[in-house]
């Protein structure tokens, strides 16, 4: 049989915030579990236009150097349980590019940190974990910050 056919993917989603940090830990160590492959994708969201060329390239440049960080920070994840990965960054609609690069890897499953803002807050500024879970044809994990994958010490600095 071939293994390529048999290889499991989860694509994880990281933007450097609290939740995208236990998405990632959540994410590898499951992962690491199911002998799975990973890809991490982070999107820079791209700026409104209308405001000028100067204003859009450095919001643009700021979104790709925060984006390029949250990667930076999953890989060492990946390394140090030794998960194979791959990484994206994107530019766009965070929700529309995660569920693309989970069809376009057929992954089994997409684990996205939530921000905790609540139901209130979360409507009224938009979740993209909330749209990625509806919109979704395939398994979501919502991760959500104060939590541990099964008490073990986080993978990442950053997580106290």
């Amino acid at each position: 049989m071939n293994d390529e056919l048999n290889t499991k993917e989860i694509v994880i989603a990281t933007d450097g915030s609290a939740g995208s940090y236990v998405a990632v830990e959540q994410g590898v160590w499951l992962a690491k579990m199911l002998e799975a492959k990973v890809t991490f994708v982070s999107v820079a969201r791209a700026p409104f236009a209308v405001l000028g060329d100067p204003y859009y390239q450095r919001a643009l440049t700021a979104d790709l150097t925060k984006a390029r960080a949250a990667i930076a920070d999953a890989i060492y994840a990946a390394e140090e349980r030794h998960v194979p990965y791959e990484t994206e960054i994107l530019e766009g609609s965070p929700a529309d590019k995660i569920l693309e690069v989970a069809r376009a890897h057929g992954a089994e499953l997409i684990v996205i940190g939530s921000r905790g803002r609540g139901a209130v807050t979360g409507a009224l500024l938009g979740s993209v974990s909330s749209d990625v879970v509806h919109r979704s044809d395939r398994a979501v994990l919502v991760a959500r910050p104060g939590t541990r994958v099964r008490d073990r010490e986080p993978v990442l600095g950053a997580i106290a």
